[in-house]
């Protein structure tokens, strides 16, 4: 686990716009690494209560290059290691709706190679099944359960756009993601969790993992 890259991802949009801002957080060690986002352009208009909810106009993205001209990045952050959202199954449907597979990549859940974006590590489901008391289901939450406001605020200033450091902007949650699955494994006996083990907690019948278990 520790000398697997891990990929916490966050999409902003729908299934009729397409992915209209991603946010990706590299965790290593414990540790943010390394961070990407930008706005993209949408497949079609961006409805006014979405573009509020967001926080991104439709001037803003319509002069953006469109989400797919990035999946050969996230084709190689796929073959470095393993992706984990907050709800994974959301993220996994629209990656896939843009691009099914990443191409043959390897399967750190198992062993060998595949050619399937998931395994998908699901910080929601491990707080379900891990700390049941936490509820598991909205990230800020989860956050603030956990103590992790203060990191968060810090590795925002650190990666974010200034005029993103926010709770539904993509990266802002996806760091999120991270900060919460690098908490986890703090707790005594989570050290040594692997990425199979993680896998199985994160939930079987969402984001491909009902074909790996």
């Amino acid at each position: 686990m520790k000398s697997i890259p891990v990929f916490a991802i966050d999409f902003e949009g729908s299934s009729k716009i397409g992915i209209v801002e991603y946010g990706v957080a590299e965790l290593a060690g414990g540790e943010i690494v390394s961070a990407h986002t930008r706005i993209c352009a949408p497949k079609r208009k961006i409805p006014r209560r979405d573009a509020e909810f967001f926080g991104i106009s439709n001037d803003v993205a319509e002069k953006r290059a469109p989400f797919s001209d990035d999946l050969p990045l996230f084709c190689r952050m796929r073959s470095r290691g393993i992706f984990m959202a907050h709800n994974a199954s959301v993220e996994d449907s629209l990656l896939r709706a843009a691009l099914p597979s990443p191409g043959m990549v390897p399967d750190f859940a198992r062993g060998g190679r595949t050619l399937e974006w998931a395994p998908w590590l699901d910080t929601c489901a491990l707080a379900r099944a891990l700390f049941p008391e936490t509820g598991g289901a909205k990230l800020s939450d989860c956050v603030r359960a956990f103590g992790l406001q203060e990191r968060l605020g810090e590795a925002a200033e650190k990666f974010c756009p200034p005029h993103r450091r926010k709770w539904h902007c993509a990266l802002y949650d996806a760091m999120a993601c991270a900060l919460l699955l690098a908490r986890f494994l703090e707790f005594d006996g989570m050290e040594n969790a692997g990425i199979a083990w993680l896998a199985r907690y994160s939930g079987t019948s969402d984001a491909g993992q009902d074909r790996l278990f």
